[in-house]
């Protein structure tokens, strides 16, 4: 997996299972979910539109059946998010770390919402309101922090790759 592909199919697969051997936490402690979120940033900025796509579909699709999701909404959630962080991506190539942050923060609170509603309407529990919840800003400003450094890790790990490739076309 030496592709930047690969390595956010095997981070999302890592989050998961975290996920499914870590303790059933929710809202803030809800370790696979904080760390998905910040997966899906990167990945809304690093891949291309139709790697995006597929990436978007495998990974939402395997969390929707690995986490016996009848509605689908894992793909949508990420998708929804992806597309978002995909059209700030101008933006957010020129920005400092702290508004890199805030903007993580950002999607990840976003991410949450639309996770809780989705998932509320799925097993219809309406736990009212989540949107504004204490957890999930704290969730999100978690993601923020995660995401950051996990986007300096992966730029540095594309960079390798792009310096290894153009040395072997000379």
């Amino acid at each position: 997996m030496n592709t930047l592909f690969g390595r956010l199919i095997g981070l999302a697969f890592g989050v998961w299972l975290i996920r499914a051997a870590g303790p059933d936490w929710h809202g803030v402690g809800a370790l696979g979910t904080n760390l998905l979120a910040a997966v899906v940033v990167q990945a809304g900025l690093l891949l291309s539109v139709p790697a995006l796509c597929v990436w978007v579909f495998t990974v939402g699709l395997f969390w929707d059946f690995a986490t016996f999701s009848p509605l689908g909404h894992h793909a949508l959630v990420m998708g929804v998010t992806a597309t978002l962080v995909r059209t700030q991506r101008g933006w957010w190539v020129g920005a400092s770390w702290g508004e890199q942050a805030v903007g993580a923060i950002l999607a990840g609170v976003g991410f949450f919402a639309w996770d809780r509603f989705l998932h509320c309407w799925e097993f219809r529990e309406w736990a009212w309101p989540f949107s504004l919840s204490v957890a999930l800003v704290l969730a999100g400003i978690l993601n923020g922090l995660v995401s950051v450094p996990l986007g300096l890790w992966l730029n540095s790990r594309a960079e390798k790759v792009r310096v290894r490739v153009a040395g072997r076309r000379r």
